[in-house]
């Protein structure tokens, strides 16, 4: 398949060697942060909490999480025999259908892995796992393309923003994941293709100090990615 440099819907194949780069001298930099006499660095810093993990490591962490996850699910029986050579356009298909849809930005990570991002106030309020109203639409919209695409796992992963207590954000992510899971079965998406669960806060997209970031910060991914081989 010919690599496409549109970034109409989102990055485009952002190499995994380079961004897994990023991130290591990333977590370089930070360890000899926290190494140098007088600085303390706490799980919960603002600073190591900000944009930049997000675009980097945190990115990293989410994506080479939910790979892992989707190929325990795509090594299991019943999801069907790999698609091999094809898998590029299999995943296209998936692409064009899902940047279709209102309040969702796709990423192609690689040939054979998407992530689907939602607007972070399409699904849920506030401090909710209960899905808006609106979250409906937007949802059997995402069903009916999983469901026209049966080989792919589906890993649905919720976000939060630093508000509250870590173990609030926790549970309050994993309760998210579920809800899109829940409802996706609802809709007639196998539970044996789907994963569901929460980072909190640890991933942030944005800087937790403004409305504008913690906005960015509320919000569910799925991971999509299929079995070339």
């Amino acid at each position: 398949m010919t690599m496409k440099k549109t970034m109409s819907r989102g990055w485009r194949y952002p190499q995994r060697g380079l961004v897994l780069g990023a991130a290591a001298a990333l977590s370089v930099a930070l360890v000899a942060c926290a190494a140098t006499p007088g600085a303390r660095v706490t799980k919960r810093d603002k600073t190591v909490k900000g944009a930049a993990i997000g675009a980097a490591a945190g990115a990293v962490v989410g994506v080479v999480t939910g790979e892992r996850e989707a190929d325990e699910i795509l090594a299991r029986a019943g999801i069907g025999a790999a698609i091999g050579a094809g898998v590029g356009a299999y995943m296209d298909s998936q692409e064009e259908r899902f940047g279709r849809i209102p309040g969702t930005r796709v990423e192609r990570v690689a040939d054979d892995v998407l992530l689907v991002h939602f607007d972070s106030d399409v699904l849920f309020a506030v401090d909710s796992a209960g899905l808006e109203p609106g979250a409906r639409d937007t949802l059997d919209q995402v069903a009916a393309v999983l469901n026209d695409h049966p080989k792919t796992a589906v890993i649905i992963q919720g976000h939060t923003d630093s508000t509250g207590s870590e173990q609030h954000n926790q549970a309050l992510s994993n309760r998210r994941a579920l809800s899109v899971r829940d409802y996706l079965e609802l809709r007639g998406v196998k539970p044996s293709r789907m994963s569901a669960f929460g980072f909190g806060e640890s991933i942030p997209h944005a800087d937790n100090d403004t409305e504008r970031g913690r906005r960015l910060n509320r919000r569910v991914d799925i991971l999509l990615k299929a079995k070339a081989t």
